[in-house]
């Protein structure tokens, strides 16, 4: 029967994640079992348990050793950032210490030379391979598959020759997409707390959709940024704006502002360019707001204006002392889409865009 081996690593970067994806397949080409989370899209028990099922099962457990693992398995803060890593570093060392340290089942690889000053401390004892290097990858290969070269054999008997296994089939990666038109960094530091809206009476114009934030500075380098990107209009229509009302039974005028990407064009992308969205996962971020009015004058009234003009401008609007609420001008987008939905409506399909809203995963 052949090894079972699992890797685990840390996704620092794209060059890494192909790396271990080539060197897995190297090793199933060798007759080795060799099992990656890139092989899976999306495990039925989930990934901590998927986790858990591999280091248990795994005859060996390859540890890649870069400057990222090394962080957060050494990172005691209590953050969630890497918890995959934490999570294998765990399972890792509870078992390191149920071997008394008598450990040949996880071995530490690096991608490097300068990636071995990177070997997590319960690591550091044991034999480590720098798998870039021929002379480094076959010894390894050869000890995953059993074969010492510097076995002595028996007295009076003579050496058994090698027998070369059969190769595994090699494993596809599931190519994953991730497309997001919100920088988190910024979202978190200008704090988005609140929506207005700017109306015409005269209905010479369209309406705008203004984003109040607790920064007006980094609000406004969101929308400068938006700006930059998409220019004066949203052509393809990849920004993605819903409000949605009948969010409580006992305030009924309280509504959700969903802002992310149309995942619609994203699609379009991706076959235009040869993939097929069915084998493929895409993901993406959003921000989501809620507000509580006491009265829902101001946004029926924005969406009249919008359904008149089948159009509307969305940008960041600063808090001034003197003026109040001012919209930035220079930021204005212009959208000829708005979702306005109804919780109910949203939920009738689990697979809707805005569940996320509600929770729903």
């Amino acid at each position: 029967m052949a090894k079972k081996v699992f890797i685990s690593y840390a996704h620092e970067s794209e060059e890494l994640s192909d790396s271990v994806l080539d060197f897995s397949n190297y090793l199933r080409s060798q007759g080795i079992d060799s099992e990656i989370d890139q092989y899976e899209e999306s495990p039925p028990e989930g990934w901590p348990k998927w986790m858990m099922r591999q280091v248990q099962e795994a005859d060996y457990v390859l540890v890649v050793c870069s400057r990222l693992f090394y962080e957060r398995a050494n990172d005691f803060s209590g953050k969630s950032e890497g918890s995959g890593v934490k999570w294998e570093t765990n399972l890792i060392l509870q078992q390191l210490y149920g071997m008394n340290t008598n450990n040949d089942k996880f071995i530490p690889v690096v991608f490097d030379r300068k990636s071995i000053d990177f070997i997590p401390l319960p690591l550091q004892p044991y034999t480590h391979y720098c798998v870039v290097e021929d002379s480094q990858k076959f010894k390894l290969r050869d000890r995953l598959l059993g074969i010492s070269k510097s076995k002595r054999p028996e007295l009076g008997q003579p050496s058994i020759d090698i027998v070369e296994p059969k190769p595994l089939e090699p494993k596809e990666r599931k190519s994953m997409f991730f497309s997001s038109i919100i920088d988190v960094e910024l979202w978190d530091r200008a704090r988005w707390n609140a929506m207005t809206t700017i109306i015409d009476p005269a209905f010479q114009s369209p309406p705008v959709l203004g984003f109040v934030f607790a920064d007006n500075k980094v609000g406004n380098e969101i929308f400068k940024r938006l700006k930059k990107q998409f220019g004066y209009a949203d052509r393809n229509n990849e920004i993605r704006v819903s409000i949605i009302h009948g969010i409580s039974s006992s305030r009924p005028h309280d509504y959700k502002v969903h802002f992310g990407l149309n995942w619609e064009p994203m699609l379009e992308k991706m076959e235009a360019v040869g993939f097929k969205p069915d084998e493929s996962v895409l993901m993406t971020m959003s921000r989501i707001h809620e507000m509580n009015p006491d009265n829902d004058n101001s946004i029926s009234m924005f969406k009249s204006s919008f359904e008149y003009f089948k159009e509307c401008f969305i940008t960041n609007v600063s808090v001034d002392k003197k003026r109040g609420l001012v919209p930035c001008r220079d930021n204005m987008i212009k959208l000829n889409t708005v979702h306005f939905r109804t919780k109910a409506d949203v939920l009738a399909n689990e697979n809707d865009p805005d569940c996320v809203v509600f929770g729903v995963k």
